[in-house]
């Protein structure tokens, strides 16, 4: 028997607002999600995001979030492409 959350997974929802959320900017974007939330990452990886560096995770928490650190500690960073264009660029210069 499916539960009501299953039920509602797998129609493609979560992609379209997804993909109309990136098209509302032309900036990169960062997702803060629970380390233990695999399907959340799985979503996000399948979107073309990956998974920052722990160190790189740790400074964009710190940044741009406002959560505790129990929770920095058991969060994980994930970008989209633009952002590891634009991290790769300035590493290089």
């Amino acid at each position: 028997m499916r539960t009501s959350r299953q039920h509602r997974q797998q129609k493609g929802i979560g992609s379209e607002l997804l993909g109309f959320l990136m098209k509302q900017t032309d900036r990169s974007v960062l997702i803060g999600t629970w380390a233990s939330a695999s399907w959340a990452i799985r979503f996000y990886e399948k979107h073309g995001f990956r998974m920052v560096s722990e160190e790189e995770k740790n400074r964009l928490l710190k940044k741009y979030w406002s959560i505790p650190e129990r929770q920095v500690e058991t969060s994980v960073v994930l970008a989209d492409q633009k952002w590891f264009a634009l991290h790769a660029k300035e590493k290089g210069s």
